[in-house]
Formats: C-alpha cells, structure tokens, sequence
C-alpha cells in the first residue's frame, strides 16, 4: 500500500518523512531544484507478529510495510493543475501535512497561519480536480455516445452526472453512498475526494499540550475530519539524540511517544486495513489487506498464484494460536478451520494456503 504526503510548500512534509522512515534527507532538497518524489519502505509494528516469531525462532519475521511518498508542495490553488496529480491519484491514501508553527525565518506562503483554514481549501482544491477530471469525461462521453450507442458508457455516463452535485457542492465523493458495481466503474478515475485522507498539522512547540487534541486548539477543524498533529521541530531534535537521552528529552516536554509510531497506527486505521499472518518454511510474515477481503483476495496479496490457483485456507486466530502453542498442536486441538474462497478474512488470522500450481 502507498500513503502520501503532500501539502503546500514549507509545513514540514520532508521532516515528517525523515520522523517516519529515518531516512535523513535534506529537508532543503526541494528548494535546490528537486522535483522527484522520496519514496521509503516503511514497516508497520505489530506486536502479535513479534509473538507469533517468538514460537519459531528459527524463521525469518518480516513484517508488513507500506510505501511513504513524499511530495514536493503545491502551491495555493495549484492542484487542479499540478503535474504532481498523477502521484496523488495513483496513492491508496492521501497525507495533508497542514503548517501549524510559527518562525519567521519561514514565511507563512500566505503571509498568516491558519491551519483550519488551509485544510478546508485543499479540501476544496482536491474536489475542483475532481469535478475538472468528471467534466472531461462527460463531454468526451457525450461525443462517442452520438456516435455509436454504449451500454457501459451510457452506465458511466449517468453515474458521473449523478456524482457531479457532490463535486460542485465542494463537498466531494467520500461520503457519497456508492454500489460495488459503481466503484468499479470509476475506478479507473482515482478520484482524490473518494481516497482516505488524514490532515496531520506540524504544531509549534507552545503548543505542544494540544498535540493528542489538535481540534481543541483549532476547534473550525470540525469532528467528521480526521487528524493528528505532531511538533516536527522538537521530534527532530529528539531524533538525533541517543537512547538514554531521547526519553530525558521526551519526559520534559510532556511526550509519551514519537509520532513516527502514531503515524503507523494511525495509516493502517485510516485505509481500512486489517492484518494476517502466515508461518512458511523459512519465514513468519504479516501482510495487509482491506478490512473485508476475501480468502482468495488475500491470497492475491502473497502471489497471484496463489489466488488462481485457491484451493481452501487453512484458518486460526493468531491468539488461539499462541494459547496452544503453535499450528503444530492447533491441527492436534481442532482449531484449525477450513474456508473457502469467499470467507472474510479477520484481523489476526493465520492462513495457511492450500493451492494448485
């Protein structure tokens, strides 16, 4: 799964980036001319990985990761235009970094702070793209539609119309009731106001009480948003410290953890996703899927062999699992179930694949 950090220019997107991935890059990289995107693999901690790895230490444990971007900004008003759409449109979850500190070394782009203010206009600049990708579809669609009759383009074509009060509203497609049929049908259209999204406001240090609670300092921010906040200034300085002295630090500025862990938790909740496991021959791994998959979409998560070639799952609870011992004694209680394609896989399955090559 891809997550990316985007936002306007200078709100600490780079350093939220480095907070999460360690990956130390220049946090001035941009203003020297770099334009391509900074991309790391991030793992997702899962404590019931790290005791399902415990009963077999002879295996490898690799855990569940996802892919970080980080985007260079978009200036105000720029997004329906951006040549950066293409990157926002191909993420499975968008990150708004919002510029919640003061420092006049770094201007404000707009001259004042107002991080309320500037969520609810990329929120809007996220929808005029939308509506701009909508309406060009539609005329192309009306121009083949005189030409030659189209069962699925007439199918899209009033979708798209019945879809398009939303966008002109400004109030986009997330909360819009739509069909399985019709989310496969705009699919391919990677809409930005049907993607999760996560506003995460870079704080300043005064502020740093309201760092749990963002929405107690900024209350326009309103309760259907969701967002958290992190001080990227001191979590910086922190970063560097050693051990010993990076929970000195932590203590006396009131911190009970470093966003980086926060973020994680945080991205796996806003896209939906659940985690399973398997035990192979050489290693225990986690993986991710949407929260509802089935057995055979979670398959396809490991190998697309796997899923063509589905025969049944080998199904138990990784608590059952770690009660018993292993899967070894679980097959000798009967806890192991068998399931078919279509079961719904649950948070904290252990899976095992039955498969014809």
């Amino acid at each position: 799964m891809n997550i990316t950090l985007f936002g306007y220019p200078k709100t600490g997107k780079t350093t939220l980036f480095n907070l999460v991935t360690g990956a130390g890059v220049e946090v001035r990289a941009y203003d020297d001319g770099k334009r391509e995107p900074n991309v790391r693999a991030v793992p997702l901690p899962d404590g019931r990985l790290d005791r399902i790895a415990a009963v077999y230490p002879e295996k490898k444990k690799i855990a569940a990761s996802m892919d970080l971007t980080d985007l260079v900004g978009i200036s105000f008003g720029e997004v329906k235009g951006s040549l950066l759409l293409g990157h926002l449109r191909k993420a499975d979850g968008l990150v708004h970094v919002v510029r919640g500190f003061e420092n006049e070394d770094v201007p404000h782009p707009k001259g004042r702070l107002d991080p309320a203010g500037d969520i609810r206009v990329m929120e809007e600049e996220l929808v005029l793209a939308d509506l701009l990708l909508a309406d060009g579809r539609l005329e192309r669609l009306e121009k083949d539609l005189k030409k030659m009759k189209d069962p699925e383009g007439e199918k899209e074509r009033e979708l798209l119309q019945r879809l398009r009060p939303g966008l002109e509203s400004g109030r986009g497609l997330r909360d819009l009731p739509l069909a399985p049929a019709e989310q496969k049908l705009i699919r391919s259209f990677a809409f930005l106001s049907l993607k999760p999204l996560l506003h995460v406001i870079n704080m300043d240090e005064k502020d740093l009480a309201s760092l749990r609670r963002p929405e107690a300092l900024f209350p326009a921010l309103g309760a259907s948003r969701r967002v958290m906040a992190f001080c990227g200034r001191i979590e910086n300085d922190i970063a560097g410290l050693e051990e010993g002295e990076k929970q000195a630090f932590m203590a006396e500025y009131g911190l009970d953890d470093m966003s980086a862990s926060r973020f994680t938790g945080q991205a796996v909740a806003f896209l939906d996703r659940i985690s399973f496991f398997t035990v192979g021959k050489d290693e225990v791994r986690a993986w991710t899927v949407k929260r509802g998959a089935s057995a055979a979409e979670a398959a396809g998560a490991i190998h697309s062999d796997i899923a063509k070639g589905f025969i049944r799952a080998e199904v138990v609870a990784a608590e059952e699992l770690l009660r018993l011992g292993s899967l070894h004694h679980a097959k000798e209680a009967g806890a192991i179930r068998l399931e078919g394609k279509d079961y719904a896989v649950r948070d904290g399955d252990v899976i095992y694949f039955r498969f014809a090559p």
